[in-house]
């Protein structure tokens, strides 16, 4: 059972949700943070202001200090249901005039500046202010201390209210957005769907470039289709081209084979027999030659397009190219001699070189049926390998060089040499896709070099 499919569209919307959920568990935290602080702002103004009410209504009688509580201040502090406020107000020698003994006060500080923090009491959190103001009444004059405190209820409620307030249009804003991202990918999307559409309604044999507008992240993709529908139209054109040529090529040779077998068939003369089956054996070795030149064709065609290119070393495909040829013509290659410290390093296809040099040798034997082939290795200004094939032939015309290097097109002097046409045509062809080339050359003294330059592999 294979794994769920993987979905760039859903990652991206789910990468996109978790990050708002991320951001909105930060958002969540600083809002939660600013709505107490808020809360603790707003309501230690009223501490404030109560404190300093009852500061103001501290009196010296007959030597000694007395406070009236004010009826705003004890308004103010009992202003919601759900908060129980304490007080107390202590001399400037820290004795209690009024209110709570255990109530914690702030540091004295000898100003008049209010001071707020958070404390327990009575087993409830609560805020406390303080206030201090300075009395003057003789020797006792001093800094007095108001301090006041309410429990957390009404802070935490109004904070509450504060993050309620603040979340609920977030969680909207926040809903809107996976909304409207889940479009903008409908909408990026949009042309990879015309893409899938395009290529799905073609027909098998239309392998056309992708005309389709796409965005220019999927471009590089697009031209990587057409670059490959390109190259497998090439390697289909090359089989339609040798699927013709096959029939075009092989209907000479067979018919001849049909039409002297079926006079052979009425022929009692032992020698005139003979004779037809000679011609019946001649018909069926070009019949063959085509074939095999036609199938290392659409070999090294093959390879071209689909191999990878390992490092081949070319003195060694040449041997194994000797080893193949039959005694009396192995007897005729004639190598040149070698440095030992000589790296004949090529880059692509054994089957490619190896059909190269089949077809090199080939055709200087069969074009010069005698003397011998010599054959040259050589590095050429350290980047290069030369490999020539020398021959004593009746070479090729200047005129001719360019010609026989076509398919199925042959010189002058092929008039009384059997072949078809594709050998210099393959060789060609197999140095091009190594990225070198073929030269023909005059050899001096009558004959041809076949000579093939060859990028160096680094080993």
């Amino acid at each position: 059972m294979t794994g769920r499919q993987k979905s760039i569209k859903r990652d991206i919307l789910l990468g996109a949700i978790v990050l708002l959920a991320l951001l909105g568990l930060g958002l969540f935290a600083y809002i939660r943070a600013y709505s107490l602080d808020a809360a603790d702002t707003a309501f230690d103004r009223v501490l404030a202001a109560a404190a300093l009410s009852i500061a103001d209504n501290v009196r010296v009688e007959d030597g000694h200090l007395t406070v009236e509580l004010p009826i705003a201040s004890l308004e103010i502090l009992g202003a919601s249901r759900e908060t129980r406020a304490f007080y107390a107000v202590r001399a400037p020698d820290h004795s209690l005039i009024t209110g709570y003994p255990d109530l914690p006060d702030a540091t004295p500080a000898q100003d008049r500046k209010p001071r707020f923090f958070d404390a327990t009491y009575s087993n409830d959190a609560v805020r406390i202010g303080s206030v201090q103001r300075y009395i003057d009444f003789g020797e006792k004059s001093g800094w007095i201390s108001v301090t006041v405190a309410e429990t957390r209820e009404a802070r935490t409620q109004l904070a509450s209210v504060i993050l309620r307030n603040s979340l609920t249009p977030m969680a909207v804003a926040g809903l809107i957005m996976c909304f409207l991202i889940s479009t903008g990918l409908n909408r990026a999307w949009a042309p990879l769907v015309a893409l899938e559409n395009e290529l799905v309604h073609r027909a098998p044999t239309n392998l056309n470039p992708i005309q389709t507008s796409v965005p220019k992240e999927v471009n590089s993709l697009v031209s990587s289709l057409n670059l490959f529908m390109q190259r497998f139209e090439g390697a289909l054109s090359s089989l339609r081209r040798i699927s013709v040529d096959t029939t075009h090529e092989m209907r000479t040779p067979l018919a001849s084979i049909r039409a002297l077998t079926e006079v052979a068939a009425s022929e009692s003369d032992p020698g005139v027999l003979r004779g037809y089956l000679q011609r019946i054996h001649a018909n069926a070795v070009v019949a063959t030659r085509i074939v095999n030149q036609l199938l290392a064709e659409a070999a090294v065609a093959h390879h071209i397009e689909t191999t990878a290119n390992p490092n081949c070393d070319l003195l060694e495909l040449y041997l194994q190219a000797v080893e193949r040829l039959p005694t009396s013509r192995m007897q005729r290659c004639r190598l040149a001699h070698l440095s030992a410290a000589d790296d004949l390093l090529v880059r692509g296809s054994p089957l490619v070189f190896r059909e190269l040099i089949d077809n090199l040798l080939d055709n200087a034997l069969n074009y010069a049926p005698e003397g011998f082939i010599d054959v040259g290795l050589r590095i050429a200004d350290g980047t290069m390998i030369e490999l020539d094939v020398a021959d004593r032939g009746p070479g090729i015309p200047d005129s001719e060089k360019g010609r026989v290097l076509e398919r199925f097109r042959r010189g002058a002097a092929s008039e009384n040499v059997a072949g078809t046409g594709l050998g210099l045509n393959i060789v060609r062809n197999a140095a091009n896709a190594a990225g070198g080339h073929l030269a023909l050359l005059d050899r001096p003294g009558g004959g041809l070099i076949a000579r093939v330059i060859l990028p160096r592999a680094t080993s």
